[in-house]
This record gives structure tokens, sequence and C-alpha cells, in this order.
């Protein structure tokens, strides 16, 4: 796969990155306007995280047309996925799909957490089940 392509990539993937450690900063505020019982506060850090996770999606969405728009789609998706580097010149990329992911499995939690504690037993977590 082309490095130009990889390292643009990598740069979208940090986007994601950088916007995810954005939802998780407000996620964690929200949990101590909670923790404060400051509902107002909460409703507005609730809304503050729309714009991180907007950007977030603005980013996969570039990603998922550079897989579209590539004849090696197919290894970029893979690395997307979290397939591990072959060489070198994916390992930047690779590294920073595992990153997100590991933020983003903080966030679930954290999100989790914040759900349960704003709608209790009608949290999406407690009717997902």
């Amino acid at each position: 796969m082309e490095l130009t392509r990889l390292t643009e990539a990598q740069v979208q993937a940090r986007r994601i990155y950088n916007a995810l450690g954005e939802v998780e900063s407000l996620s964690r505020q929200v949990a101590e306007a909670l923790d404060r019982n400051d509902p107002m506060a909460v409703k507005v850090l609730l809304a503050m995280r729309e714009e991180p996770i907007l950007a977030a999606h603005h980013a996969r969405d570039i990603l998922r047309q550079m897989v579209e728009s590539t004849d090696d789609g197919g290894r970029l998706r893979a690395l997307l996925n979290g397939a591990a580097a072959e060489n070198a010149d994916e390992r930047g990329l690779a590294n920073q799909i595992a990153m997100n992911e590991r933020l983003l499995a903080q966030i679930r939690e954290l999100d989790r957490v914040l759900s349960q504690k704003i709608a209790r037993d009608k949290s999406f977590y407690e009717t997902a089940k």
C-alpha cells in the first residue's frame, strides 16, 4: 500500500483519537456534575459531546471513502479493523487504531455507568440485556 495513503489514514485515525479524547473528557465532567447533583451542567455537557462525536464520524467517513477508492482497500480495511502491521510502513496506522480501540473501550464503559446513573432502570444498557 502506498505510504501516502497510509499516512493519510493515520492522520484521520489520529483525528478520531483526538475527538474521542474530547468525548472522554466531557463524559468525565458529566460524571462529576452528576456527583454534584448539577442537572444543568449535565445537560450542557451532554450537548457538548455532540461536536467531537460528529468530528469522529466525519473522519471515519473519510476512512471509509479511502477504503472504497483504492485498489488495496482490503488491506486498509484490515488495518482499520485491528489487523497487525505487516511492515514498518503500516506500523503507525496499526498502533493508532489500537490506541483508538482502547480509548473507545474506556468511553463505552464510562458511558454505561453514566447511562445507568442518569436513566437507572431505563438505561439503554439495562433495556439492551
